[in-house]
């Protein structure tokens, strides 16, 4: 199996660097991934600017971009010039569960494997205060055979990890995206100059842990899979006439 590896991160995150080395051990494995974080780039691409590729290692390369950049580019150039079955987008430092999908780069570097027809994961841990890396790493790479065999089309999962050792792991749900309530306000602060700047989201994000919501499974300890689609059409929606 070969499989392309990528974040949000960087290529030299934390959480690529473990997935990789347990990933070895069962497929061949190639990392194509940011030259530095890339968050909340969402599943931009770059259109306007050159790429730029470094090979920083056997099978690792980083690419001055955002991560879908590094999905596209690691699939259609001739440089990699692999075949790949399976795209893994991780693992991401933080959840990205609910609304935050909308956003993630580690999510939105999964889509873009997806959109190519390859299957594809993005898999984060949750809370960022010491992140168990090692155990979210292992327990993924033994449920991946698992998810690969029973799943004959193709498909797009997003992987949340509880911030736990694999012991304390309550089980696996799989879920359907959860939301939160946004904060809205906007941080005015002064420079050393005088001048005025803004920060988003200066209040308080709140999730909705409705049951059976990737939220509600990893609050209680659960690790939770969602699969997700890339149509966004709302069939529900009312038609009149115009």
């Amino acid at each position: 199996m070969e499989i392309l590896l990528t974040n949000d991160d960087g290529f030299n995150a934390k959480g690529i660097k473990i997935l990789f080395e347990d990933l070895k051990k069962i497929a061949n494995v190639t990392i194509v991934a940011p030259e530095w974080n890339q968050s909340t780039t969402s599943h931009s691409i770059s259109l306007n600017k050159p790429l730029r590729c470094k090979k920083q290692g056997k099978n690792i390369y980083s690419v001055v971009g955002v991560p879908a950049d590094c999905v596209n580019f690691a699939i259609n150039s001739k440089l990699i010039e692999t075949n790949f079955d399976l795209v893994i987008s991780g693992i991401n430092d933080g959840a990205n569960i609910g609304d935050d999908i909308n956003y993630s780069g580690t999510v939105g570097a999964a889509r873009e494997g997806y959109l190519h027809g390859i299957n594809s994961i993005a898999i984060s841990i949750g809370n960022k205060k010491n992140p168990k890396f090692q155990d979210c790493s292992k327990f993924f790479v033994n449920m991946l055979e698992k998810i690969i065999e029973s799943n004959k089309k193709k498909f797009f999962l997003n992987i949340n990890y509880p911030n736990r050792r694999v012991e304390d792991i309550e089980g696996v749900k799989f879920t359907k995206q959860g939301a939160r309530a946004y904060g809205h306000e906007i941080v005015t602060k002064t420079d050393p100059r005088g001048e005025e700047y803004f920060w988003i989201g200066g209040n308080d994000l709140s999730y909705k842990a409705e049951d059976g919501t990737d939220i509600a499974a990893l609050r209680e300890g659960y690790v939770s899979v969602t699969p997700l689609i890339t149509n966004y059409t709302d069939n529900n929606f009312k038609k009149i006439e115009i």
